[in-house]
């Protein structure tokens, strides 16, 4: 497929200093590049995974108190 494309000029001067070293023509040169950005921008990034954050927080009842747990476990 043909389009025209505005290129800035320090661009397209890296664009032809690609193209002689990879011996590719520019259209060719530019499809390969333009598919390998949309690629990479398609994959998905990598996410952290969850930090598991915990604290202390104690008994509610006095456990050495029978009663006490009893109570509470009929609750």
């Amino acid at each position: 497929m043909r389009t025209t494309l505005d290129i800035d000029d320090p661009v397209l001067r890296e664009l032809k200093r690609l193209q002689t070293k990879e011996g590719k023509s520019l259209g060719r040169l530019v499809s390969d590049l333009l598919a390998r950005a949309l690629k990479e921008d398609a994959a998905p990034t990598p996410t952290a995974p969850p930090v598991w954050i915990a604290k202390p927080m104690g008994a509610r009842v006095n456990l050495s108190d029978k009663e006490a747990v009893h109570r509470a476990l009929d609750r």
